[in-house]
Order: C-alpha cells, then sequence, then structure tokens
C-alpha cells in the first residue's frame, strides 16, 4: 500500500514548481559557448560532486546516479529519493589585453528514483545539456553581413534535458542500464553592429538518444566492498531548427527559416571503480573514473575552431566517521569529500585543446525523518578550477562553484503490518 506523507506532497510540489523554472535558466557566461550548442555541462552536480563528480564504479542504496544508470540498482527497496541540485558560479576571464568577472547561478538537476521491483530500479530528471551566454566583440563577417568591422556578439539560452534511467539486476551483484533521454530546448545568438544593422538568429533543438551501462559490485569478508563499472554512448546526430531575421534603424529587412542544420553527440566509453572499506570505527570510499569522447569524428568546420578527442578523469575520496553509531547523527554519519578532475575539451581553438583542471572540498549533513526513520542529506561542495588555454594564449578562465544538493528520502512503499 502507498503511503502519502505530508513531507512527499511538500516534495512533490517543489518538483512541479521548480521543473518550469529549471528549464528556463541561463547558467553560463563563458565565451567557449559561442561554438556549436553552446557549453556543454560535464558535472551533474549530485552527491558525488565533492569527490570529483565520480559516479561510473560507484553505488550506495541512497544515490541516484547520473553517471552510470546501472548504478542505481542499488537503491533500497521501498525508499522514494528525491533530488534538487544548484550551483554558483564566480568566474574570472583573462587574455593577453583585459580581464572580465561574472557570476551565474543555475539550478542543475531535478530527479526522482524508486526501486519498482525487486530486480528493476527507475529514476526519471531534468537537467542542462548545454548552456548560451556570452557577450563579445569580433570584426569576424557573419552569412547575413559580410562587412569587417566591429561586431558585437551575444547568445543566451540553452539546451535541456529530461531523462528516464532504468537499471535491471540481471544476477546477484551484476546490473545493468539503460538511460533514455530527450534533448529539447531554445537558443538565440545576436549580431549587433555600430551602423545600426543586426542579425539575430533562433534555433530550435529536438532529439532523443540513449546510452547503457553496467556495474559489479563483490563484499569481500563483511567489510570491503569493490564496484567495478563502464558506461557506453553510440554517435548520433542533433537536429536544429533556425530562422533569422536582419533589421536596421528602419526595420526588418529579412526574416526567413534556414535549412535545418545537425550538432554531434559523440561516440563514448568509460570505466570506473570504487573500493568501500567499512571496519570500525569510520568507513571510508576510493573512487575513480575515465571518459573518453570521439568529438575528432565531427567534421564541423569554423575559421578558429576544430573538434577532437576529449577525455577525462576523475578521482575521488569520502570518509564517515562512524557508520556503527547512529544515535550521534549528525558528528558520526557526516560524510567529508575530496576530489579533483583533469578534463581535456572536445574543443581546439587556434590549435590549441582547451582543458580544465579542478579540485573539490565536500560535506554531506544528514538530518533524520523520524516519520519514516530514514536518513537525508545536504551536500555541499566547493570547487576550484581552471579552463583555457593556459600560457599557450588565448581565454582563460578561472573559477571558484559552489553546488548545494539536497537528497530526500521518504518511506515511499509500505505494506500494512496486521496482528
Amino acid at each position: 500500500m502507498i503511503r502519502f506523507t505530508i513531507k512527499t506532497t511538500t516534495l512533490l510540489i517543489v518538483w512541479l514548481l521548480f521543473s518550469p523554472l529549471a528549464q528556463a535558466q541561463n547558467s553560463t557566461s563563458s565565451p567557449f559557448s559561442i561554438f556549436g550548442i553552446g557549453e556543454i555541462e560535464t558535472r551533474d552536480f549530485g552527491r558525488t560532486v565533492g569527490m570529483g563528480n565520480i559516479g561510473i564504479g560507484y553505488q550506495s542504496e541512497n544515490f541516484l546516479n547520473r553517471r552510470n544508470p546501472a548504478g542505481l540498482s542499488a537503491i533500497d527497496t521501498l525508499r522514494f529519493i528525491l533530488d534538487v541540485s544548484a550551483a554558483v558560479k564566480f568566474s574570472q576571464f583573462r587574455t593577453k589585453e583585459e580581464q572580465a568577472q561574472s557570476t551565474d547561478f543555475n539550478f542543475k538537476n531535478l530527479a526522482v528514483g524508486v526501486r519498482l521491483s525487486k530486480r528493476w530500479t527507475s529514476s526519471v530528471g531534468l537537467s542542462p545539456y548545454s548552456n548560451v551566454g556570452y557577450n563579445i566583440k569580433t570584426d569576424a563577417p557573419t552569412s547575413s553581413i559580410p562587412i569587417n568591422e566591429d561586431i558585437y556578439c551575444s547568445g543566451n539560452g540553452g539546451v535541456n534535458k529530461f531523462y528516464w534511467a532504468n537499471a535491471f539486476e540481471l544476477f546477484r551483484g551484476f546490473s545493468m542500464g539503460v538511460t533514455s533521454s530527450y534533448l529539447f530546448g531554445n537558443f538565440a545568438r545576436n549580431y549587433d553592429m555600430m551602423n545600426g544593422i543586426s542579425e539575430n538568429n533562433t534555433y530550435s533543438v529536438s532529439q532523443i538518444y540513449f546510452d547503457f551501462g553496467a556495474q559489479y559490485s563483490q563484499w569481500f569478508k563483511r567489510h570491503t566492498n569493490l564496484t567495478v563499472g563502464a558506461v557506453y554512448g553510440y554517435n548520433s546526430k542533433i537536429s536544429i531548427q533556425q530562422t533569422s531575421m536582419v533589421a536596421d534603424n528602419t526595420g526588418v529587412r529579412k526574416n526567413k527559416r534556414k535549412p535545418d542544420s545537425e550538432a554531434y553527440i559523440p561516440e563514448s566509453y568509460g570505466f570506473g571503480f570504487s573500493v568501500l572499506r567499512n571496519k570500525k570505527p569510520a568507513e571510508w570510499i576510493l573512487a575513480a573514473d575515465y571518459r573518453y569522447q570521439n568529438w575528432s569524428a565531427d567534421r564541423s568546420t569554423h575559421k578558429k575552431l576544430a573538434y577532437t578527442d576529449s577525455h577525462s578523469y576523475n578521482i575521488g575520496l569520502q570518509m564517515t566517521p562512524n557508520t556503527h553509531r547512529p544515535e550521534k547523527i549528525t558528528l558520526h554519519l557526516m560524510r567529508f569529500q575530496l576530489g579533483a578532475c583533469y578534463n581535456q575539451s572536445y574543443l581546439k581553438v587556434e590549435g590549441y585543446q582547451l582543458d580544465d583542471y579542478s579540485v573539490s572540498i565536500g560535506v554531506g549533513i544528514p538530518f533524520f525523518n523520524y516519520q519514516s526513520q530514514v536518513l537525508s542529506y545536504v551536500n555541499v561542495a566547493v570547487i576550484a578550477g581552471e579552463s583555457g588555454t593556459g600560457k599557450r594564449g588565448g581565454i582563460t578562465e578561472r573559477y571558484m562553484l559552489l553546488s548545494v544538493n539536497l537528497s530526500l528520502i521518504e518511506r515511499w512503499l509500505a505494506k500494512h503490518q496486521w496482528r
């Protein structure tokens, strides 16, 4: 029998209220978002963001794993989990001539998950896939403004991802998963000249794609657990509808629908592992991920841009002081995290590949739901990093990112006990 508590009802209302807002946010001020469909989101902003954003080879009974759908199979029975994530990013952009600063905020993920049967676990959610947001000056002409003079370029919007992830435990310790994603959204790129001529382009994206995962988890002598995982995504094309309007001081010169264009989702694969050691008093978890994306297969051309293969490396450590004394919840069951990440971007600008270095620290603060007799967590992480072409010239971004994740857990499915 399903038991709807006040807390569950409140959480569902929060979900319904904030879902439309999540679709409308603009969460970047990066000049790198001028390319393609924008700056692609590489972090999932969940429970492990303080551990370097690992997850391919990690699972937990209260964790909605978005890096590997197979990890959902570890979710405990009778539990309904709602994840809400948001982040604020402080950035400083530098070139040889000038520098600029920005602050961006956005909701990063809304998801719910529940075990539907003994071997089937499911989760649905909404998150950003890419973001467009920039204001720069260039002298490069556009297709509708073939004049070499200063042009002010701006962009806004982005692409969202609604996903449905399912995990199936095929036999004890081994599970496979699939994520069905629907990409949708609109973004704009605008060009304004000093003489009053402007070109406004709007783009609309709609595409479905799938990716897959597998995990195997094994306990050794009741105190040590090893989990290994792998993920795979096939290459696909994103169809983009485009309209363009050219105007000047006298009014609209041209307003037309352009032929559809395409963006690229690369073939990708990744591997990861985690080792859990839970022997009195503390629990330790060490985890690492590697992910590869075959962006070089994208033959799109740009005057200053080329696509290249992307590699990312993530490593993280988590310590819980004492999981054997749950009566002192806040102190003993807090989770302390450290992490690092190195990402070689898929973008090569003027011959130089962009890369990103970051380190992170995080803490998970538990609170107890006495009605449901389960723990929920507030997960806070701070990430400091640098991206760009570094000392080789071009644009460098130094940033600090504050992430907040609420992992709210209810006993959602229960049977009456008869005496």
